[in-house]
């Protein structure tokens, strides 16, 4: 039996990604002086790469966190140390299979045991990903807001009004739930597990701390290469990752460091200290996620009364 449509779009979202990624890091890699780069990355500290690594088992237990409280307010309890091996699973599979989502669909499909039908935990997924998402936006306006006061030189063109139009998108989509089609459901459980102002503090101090982690591993990196990232890591940083957003790659490979490179040209840096930073910063997350691959092989998280 020939596999169904939902089945072929899949292998060629999975196809489309392992080529992106590996089109984009050709294309980039010729474009560079590859000894130089090559260089760079041997030249590496290993100790300020391994702190780099030791953040990502903390970003997986603060989005845990997060992805937890909003399941137990859309009443789908569940225990906070399946949260964290969840979780864990979770960003191990993003980085090593294609698509950028694969972990988290995986994530949905495990978390829907005892919870009857994957819409519900699908949505839970959905609000707790666009809730951090909406913060890296804001840090990402301030950052660009705050560029020219720092740096010598000017943010890329045309990315403030980016970023204010998808701040507006997502306001937007919570503000009148049915406005964006297919998103009604979802926007619903937004206003619901942001709606209270406990609710809402507990995700603003949760996405600051993982946006800290996220920023302390990129300046980790960099020292690790002895690159004088300076006040770029608030505000070029952030920049360089919203491209994460597509899901078209394997582990962001191929998309980051073209990011990378474009922004961070802006600061005056070369394409092969750029594509160092990216490329390490990239493997310090493959070697913090490992862990996670010690859930697979697991049934999957079962419904829980909470703690």
């Amino acid at each position: 039996m020939s596999p169904g449509p939902p089945t072929k779009r899949r292998w060629l979202k999975a196809l489309l990604s392992v080529a992106v990624s590996a089109g984009l890091l050709a294309w980039l890699a010729s474009r560079s002086d590859t000894d130089a780069l090559l260089d760079l990355i041997k030249g590496m500290r290993p100790g300020w790469f391994l702190l780099a690594a030791a953040l990502i088992p903390l970003q997986v237990i603060l989005s845990a966190a997060r992805w937890r409280r909003v399941a137990e307010d859309l009443s789908m309890p569940m225990e906070f140390s399946t949260a964290v091996r969840e979780y864990g699973l979770s960003m191990f599979l993003n980085q090593v299979l294609p698509g950028g989502m694969t972990g988290d669909g995986v994530r949905v499909w495990r978390h829907k045991r005892g919870h009857g039908s994957v819409g519900a935990p699908l949505r839970a997924a959905v609000v707790e990903r666009a809730s951090g998402h909406v913060a890296h936006l804001v840090l990402t306006l301030v950052g660009l807001l705050l560029w020219t006061e720092v740096h010598a030189s000017a943010p890329p063109p045309g990315t403030i009004l980016l970023v204010v139009l998808l701040l507006g998108l997502f306001a937007s989509a919570v503000a009148v739930p049915g406005r964006i089609p297919g998103l009604g459901a979802a926007a619903m459980d937004a206003r619901l597990a942001l709606g209270r102002i406990d609710r809402l503090v507990f995700h603003v101090v949760v996405s600051g701390l993982l946006l800290a982690t996220f920023l302390a591993g990129f300046a980790a990196c960099a020292a690790a290469l002895g690159l004088n990232l300076g006040w770029g890591v608030l505000t070029a940083i952030p920049l360089v990752m919203l491209v994460m957003v597509v899901p078209l790659s394997i582990g962001g490979w191929g998309l980051r460091e073209a990011s990378a490179a474009t922004v961070l040209a802006h600061l005056g840096w070369s394409t092969e200290s750029a594509l160092a930073l990216s490329a390490v910063y990239g493997m310090s997350v493959l070697v913090g996620s490992l862990p996670g691959a010690a859930v697979l092989g697991g049934s999957g998280p079962a419904a829980s009364t909470g703690e």
